[in-house]
């Protein structure tokens, strides 16, 4: 049976995903209103160890015997920076595999700290997001753990772009009503452009979030919020596509029930990889 890795994931920002999910379910240090995984529901910003390295390491081995992906991703059903068995893992692929691309994908949080930051240098990319720069917002979207201050992801992402080698992908997650005003958007961009990036990704409501009232923005007012953050100075600004590839794989019962367990994929989406 498949705890730890499922899939692989048809992921519009990493084509081909394998999912590495190293916390217990729902073990998160926000509770984003967006969230396709559901509420938290174990709410901490203690880092633990949550699995057992010798039956992840037993999963993984078997999943790529049978699936060549073009990311390894941590990323799962709660926060991956979480586990002080990230590092450990990354390091073993890296000297197993290291033909394998690994992502790792944050809600940037935890990128202040010194061992977090250490713990990731030998992924490929690290696809941090940042939704707005305003505590205000920034409490109504993801409903951070107590005492957290926006500055303290700021500081995060500044370090994180100062020391990684890799490359970077920010993703920015658009409500309506949220964090669509131009003048938001006006300070995010005057920050944004202090950081070294690859991307900016703008992604909205995709799959059902964990509040029902949450919309995706329309497509067209993405278009303008993409020009708006361009005119702003920012480069590399994309809107995130469909999934699309022309492998289709085999499908593994174990990780395809674990891959459904933690989103909620269409019977369209499954159609687009599997055979």
């Amino acid at each position: 049976m498949a705890r730890y890795v499922f899939g692989p994931v048809p992921s519009r920002r990493l084509g081909i995903s394998l999912g590495m999910d190293i916390v217990i379910p729902k073990t998160c240090n926000l509770n984003c209103v967006f969230c396709e995984c559901g509420p938290t529901k174990d709410w901490t910003i203690e880092r633990q160890h949550f699995i057992s390295y010798e039956d992840f390491i037993q999963e993984l081995e078997l999943a790529l015997k049978e699936v060549t992906p073009d990311y390894v991703t941590f990323s799962g059903s709660g926060e991956p920076t979480l586990s002080l068995d990230l590092g450990k893992i990354i390091h073993y692929i890296k000297k197993e595999h290291p033909s394998i691309k690994i992502a790792v994908i944050t809600n940037s949080l935890l990128l202040h700290r010194e061992d977090v930051l250490e713990e990731i240098q030998e992924a490929d990319l690290i696809m941090p997001s940042l939704h707005t720069v305003r505590q205000e917002i920034f409490e109504k979207i993801v409903r951070v753990y107590p005492n957290y201050r926006i500055e303290t992801v700021l500081e995060g992402l500044q370090k994180l772009c100062s020391c990684f080698r890799g490359n970077i992908d920010l993703e920015l997650f658009l409500i309506e009503g949220l964090n669509t005003s131009f003048s938001d958007l006006k300070a995010y961009a005057t920050f944004v452009k202090t950081l070294s990036y690859r991307k900016l990704q703008l992604n909205s409501l995709d799959r059902p979030g964990t509040e029902s009232w949450v919309k995706p923005v329309p497509y067209h007012k993405l278009l303008e919020i993409k020009e708006y953050l361009e005119q702003e100075g920012l480069s590399g600004v994309e809107i995130i596509g469909k999934f699309n590839t022309n492998q289709k794989i085999t499908e593994d019962e174990s990780r395809m029930k674990a891959m459904k367990e933690r989103r909620k994929y269409t019977v369209e989406e499954i159609k687009s990889l599997y055979k």
